[in-house]
Formats: C-alpha cells, sequence, structure tokens
C-alpha cells in the first residue's frame, strides 16, 4: 500500500529514465549522422558547381549542427522512448511492476519530467546558440560556398546595403513574399553629407519591377528638412530581388524575443506579419514536442505493446515521428496564408498528439 501512495519511486525513476536516455541519445546520434549525409549528398552538385573549398563544406555542417538538434529531439524522444522502454516491456518489467503495485502514472510521471526538462533544455538551445549558429552556416553558404558577395552590414535587428542608389537601410527581406520592409535610402552628396532620405514601408518585386507602397521623401537643406509624400517621379532600385537574397534573415536566425521586436515594428508601419507570427509561436511549439512525444512513447511501451524487434520499434517512432512534422507543416502553411490562426497553425500538431497519448495514458490505467 505504502508503493501506491507514492509519487516517485526512486529505484524505479533511475532505472526508466537510465533506459530511456541511453536509447534517445543514441537515437538522436543516429538521426543527425543520417541529416548529414542526406543534406551533403543533396548540395553535392552545388558543391561541385562552385567549386566550394572542403574547409568551407566541414564548417557549414559543423554550424549547421545546432539546427539539426533542434529538429531531430522531438523524433528522438519519441523513437528512442519507444525503443528503450519497448525493450523493458519485451523483458515484462513493466507487467513486474504493475504486479507489484506501481500505477501507471508513478511509471509516466518520471518520464513526462524527463521529457519536460529536454523541452526546456531544447527552448534554451533555440534561444542562445542556434540564432548564432544558422547566421554563421547561412554566411558560409552564401559567401565562401556560393561565392557571393555579401555587401550589408548588420546592426541590431537592422540590414545596411550599399546599393547603386545609394545606402539602403532594411528592415527586413522577405524572400518568400518578394518583399523589402522598412526601406530607406540615403543619397549623399559629395561631402558624404545626406541630401535626401526615400523612406518605403515595403517595396515588391514582380514581373514588372518593383512596386513602392508608403513613399515619402525627406529634404535636408539649409532651411532644415522638408518632407514630402512620395518618391521622386521616375525612381526605382537599380538592384533585383537577387541582389537582397543574400541579405534575408530567416526565422531560426532571430531568438524568440528579437523576431518578436520585428513583428511589433512592422505591425507599427500596417506590414502583414501573419508569416512572422506563426514562426514566432512555432519558436515555442517546436521544443515543447519533446514533451508531446513522451507522452505518445510511455503508453505505447508501458500498456504492454511489443513489437518483434528493436528495428519495428524505431520504425513506429519513425513513422509517428514523420507524421506529426507533416502536420505540423501543413498546419504551418495554413496559418501562413491566412487559413488558420498563427497560434492554431503553430500548436495544432502539438494538440492533436496529446489528446492521442492522453487517451492511450487513460487507457493503460484501466
Amino acid at each position: 500500500m505504502r508503493v501506491a501512495r507514492r509519487a516517485l519511486l526512486r529505484t524505479v525513476t533511475l532505472h526508466l529514465a537510465g533506459e530511456f536516455l541511453w536509447a534517445f541519445a543514441l537515437t538522436l546520434g543516429a538521426f543527425i549522422v543520417i541529416y548529414l549525409i542526406a543534406d551533403f549528398f543533396d548540395r553535392f552538385d552545388g558543391f561541385l558547381r562552385h567549386d566550394a573549398p572542403g574547409g568551407a563544406i566541414l564548417r557549414y555542417f559543423l554550424f549547421k549542427i545546432p539546427m539539426v538538434i533542434t529538429q531531430a529531439t522531438p523524433l528522438a524522444v519519441l523513437t528512442g522512448g519507444i525503443v528503450g522502454l519497448g525493450l523493458l516491456a519485451r523483458h515484462h518489467e513493466f507487467v513486474a511492476l504493475r504486479a507489484c503495485g506501481v500505477s501507471i502514472w508513478q511509471i509516466a510521471m518520471p518520464l513526462l519530467g524527463l521529457g519536460a526538462l529536454i523541452s526546456l533544455g531544447a527552448l534554451t538551445w533555440n534561444e542562445t546558440i542556434v540564432p548564432y549558429s544558422a547566421h554563421r552556416w547561412h554566411t558560409i553558404e552564401t559567401i565562401e560556398i556560393k561565392k557571393r558577395a555579401l555587401p550589408t552590414a548588420f546592426t541590431g535587428r537592422d540590414i545596411w546595403y550599399h546599393g547603386r542608389a545609394g545606402f539602403y537601410n532594411i528592415e527586413r527581406v522577405n524572400a518568400k513574399r518578394n518583399t523589402l520592409y522598412g526601406l530607406r535610402i540615403y543619397h549623399l552628396g559629395a561631402d558624404f553629407r545626406p541630401q535626401r532620405v526615400l523612406e518605403i514601408d515595403s517595396a515588391t518585386w514582380g514581373e514588372k519591377g518593383w512596386q513602392f507602397f508608403g513613399g515619402r521623401t525627406r529634404h535636408f537643406g539649409p532651411n532644415g528638412v522638408e518632407e514630402s509624400p512620395g518618391l521622386p517621379e521616375g525612381f526605382t532600385l537599380p538592384e533585383t530581388l537577387e541582389d537582397f537574397r543574400v541579405a534575408s534573415v530567416e526565422p531560426e536566425e532571430l531568438s524568440y524575443a528579437m523576431l518578436r521586436r520585428q513583428i511589433r515594428d512592422l505591425r507599427r508601419k500596417g506590414v502583414d506579419v501573419s508569416e512572422s507570427w506563426v514562426d514566432l509561436h512555432l519558436k515555442l511549439s517546436l521544443p515543447a514536442a519533446s514533451l508531446v512525444m513522451m507522452l505518445i512513447a510511455v503508453p505505447l511501451a508501458a500498456s504492454g505493446t511489443r513489437l518483434t524487434s528493436v528495428a519495428a520499434s524505431a520504425g513506429v517512432g519513425v513513422v509517428l515521428g514523420f507524421g506529426y512534422f507533416m502536420l505540423m507543416a501543413f498546419s504551418r502553411a495554413l496559418g501562413q496564408s491566412g487559413a488558420l490562426s498563427p497560434m492554431v497553425a503553430a500548436w495544432l500538431a502539438n494538440a492533436l498528439f496529446t489528446l492521442v497519448g492522453g487517451y492511450y495514458l487513460l487507457g493503460a490505467d484501466a
């Protein structure tokens, strides 16, 4: 009776955690290696075409590993949980624990707590390591591998670009929407003093060239600053969108706080930021997926489900994991198109898998 009243059993907790952690670490390492090998062969033709140096390729993949860890962790939790805990089920250890009066919740709670710690670690990892490493591998790919000039400087969240029409200050380059947001163009005189500044809320690249929205012109003269609506007649940017792609900042290069500030600044200018809102919520929902995956893995093993081999257990984990990421990709696309609210789009996969895991966990306790 004493066993049933205790929420955590130290010996059982350590044993379950140990069995899970070795399988999780092994699975995570395997997924990282598989991802890097597949990515290498997928980009191999590009490396040859650009005559990329070996050192640049090596550093490209080294800096990409933190992002790969972020993406592979939920899948590794699910697959590692099914494999590691499945071995206990095949040895009838769960049956023995239940026979000794250990409830399914006493088995699940330490594992769910471990899943929560992994989620918290993934969130910290995404906010500290991933933005820097993502910026580094994007830079290596652009400059050292593709050998494109990077005529930009980054100051905080802003981008400074020395273009043919002057010095450009850009708040955001959205290559997917072919749009520059928060564009300012500084025209300097022979003495390098600013003569005028063109402020443009957004500039969109299309078949007919650039289209500008929300333009204003500020002139700096002897009588001070004079502002007039619109842009100078016939003005356009000499550069194409391709020239600005090198300055595009992907969501993984920004922390949660940085992306939120960027959204706030763009909303103040009346820019549609629905796509960024989805990415912002994903920065929380993706780390939380590790806890959700543990909620799926525990009842599959603890209920006595025994697969015939480790390979079969790993196969089930991979199939379920890829099903999760396909659902997330689908809901993300719906969110970015406006069909779903950003929060629903980012958390839909987690919510559905939580319901499924909770249902099977309650069933295993019956």
